[in-house]
């Protein structure tokens, strides 16, 4: 090899460990300081370059030599980014095979076209690599952010498939047979790889879509809480629970006392924020198996599962006195705002209807004797003086 050639060969190293470290940094989240990061990678490949003379004399094949010696920088990478190590080595690998799969290709260009090593179209391919990163980084990298953030959740043997890929290139670099019968599947192997890819991280966006679709079906986009169709699901299921094992469940409707005289007084906007403020204190107080939801305009409904008249009392006057007793604030105004709230616990021959409509009932009532208050179906007013909500 011609010494030009060496020449070339040397920066299209440099070339290739510069692209290969930035894309590192494209896909993963540093958590060290610049000069950390300076040092780890700086340190690594004064170590690796001292091992590679090292290892001269017994791996004579500066591929293998290569591949192997590539394997240390998986510790400024286990150093200086932050995500699991299942991520990193995904990432890694996936850098790796990238870069080297440019490398090799030029590489058996070369050698078809000249019938020797020049160094000119190894180092422009790697130039052309470098400057696709911005293009990667906007367009590549939100995917495999997906696919990194399912590693970390579930699937940690995502890892292999880069792994894989970069063993497949690798077996071509050292087969050192620069024939267009074996440089052909090594085109159609990189398509194939990265076609996979592909398909994985349009795979990963489609569900994290159909995930937020379903979401924004069931939540109110105000508040955040369940909405009303959500909630008549999940009543109706509990409901049939209740049918298989007679488990008791609780329903409490909640309703903001003079809530259009504070609209009609500070604005909607004031509105919506009290309504988001009280709808994170009722999310705050009940259990995590419990549900609550945006029933109306300044109504919500409280499902509570295996519990019973005394607690559900007992949990409503809990969140009326804290509603009661917190000062909300707008605009550096502080309201004072309370809640009225209703509790129907199931009896034996309620239908969802009916226990949603008793709820309400004792809510309407509640607002009748001077609001702020907890009343439970049954148990605290007359059933037969009641009547209909107005």
């Amino acid at each position: 090899m011609s010494d030009y050639a060496l020449i070339l060969i040397t920066l299209s190293r440099a070339v290739f460990l510069i692209a290969s470290i930035w894309l590192d940094f494209s896909f993963l989240t540093s958590k060290r300081s610049i000069w950390f990061q300076t040092l780890a990678f700086t340190g690594t490949w004064v170590i690796v370059f001292f091992l590679s003379g090292l290892l001269s004399p017994t791996i004579t094949d500066p591929f293998q030599r290569g591949y192997i010696l590539s394997l240390v920088y998986l510790i400024p990478i286990t150093l200086v980014f932050q995500e699991t190590i299942h991520a990193k080595l995904f990432v890694f690998f996936l850098v790796s095979s990238f870069s080297m799969c440019v490398f090799i290709i030029c590489l058996y260009l070369e050698v078809l076209i000249y019938n020797h090593v020049v160094g000119g179209l190894i180092l422009l391919g790697l130039l052309l690599e470098l400057s696709a990163i911005p293009f990667l980084r906007r367009y590549v990298t939100p995917h495999i952010r997906n696919i990194l953030e399912v590693i970390n959740q579930q699937h940690p043997s995502f890892t292999l498939f880069p792994f894989l890929s970069f063993m497949l290139l690798a077996f071509y670099g050292v087969q050192r047979t620069y024939f267009l019968s074996t440089f052909i599947p090594l085109v159609l192997c990189t398509l194939l790889v990265a076609f996979s890819y592909y398909l994985i991280a349009i795979s990963i966006a489609q569900t994290k879509r159909n995930q937020q679709l379903a979401v924004t079906a069931r939540t109110d986009s105000l508040t955040g809480l369940y909405n009303r169709r959500h909630m008549e699901q999940r009543i109706q299921e509990e409901y049939a629970q209740y049918q298989l094992t007679g488990s008791q469940f609780a329903l409490m409707i909640a309703d903001i006392d003079l809530f259009k005289e504070i609209n009609d007084m500070y604005g909607h906007a004031c509105g919506d924020c009290l309504l988001k403020s009280v709808s994170e204190d009722l999310r705050k107080s009940v259990r995590e198996y419990d549900a609550v939801a945006r029933w109306g305009g300044d109504e919500f409904l409280l499902l509570l599962p295996a519990t019973n008249a005394e607690s559900a009392l007992a949990l409503a006057e809990r969140i009326r006195k804290t509603v009661e007793k917190r000062g909300y604030t707008y605009e550096n105004k502080t309201l004072s705002v309370t809640l009225t709230l209703g509790i129907s616990v199931i009896r034996k021959n309620d239908t969802v209807a009916t226990i949603i409509r008793n709820a309400d009932i004792v809510m309407y009532q509640g607002k009748r004797i001077g609001r702020n208050c907890v009343l439970s179906f049954g148990n605290t007013v007359d059933l037969d003086t009641i009547g209909e909500q107005p």
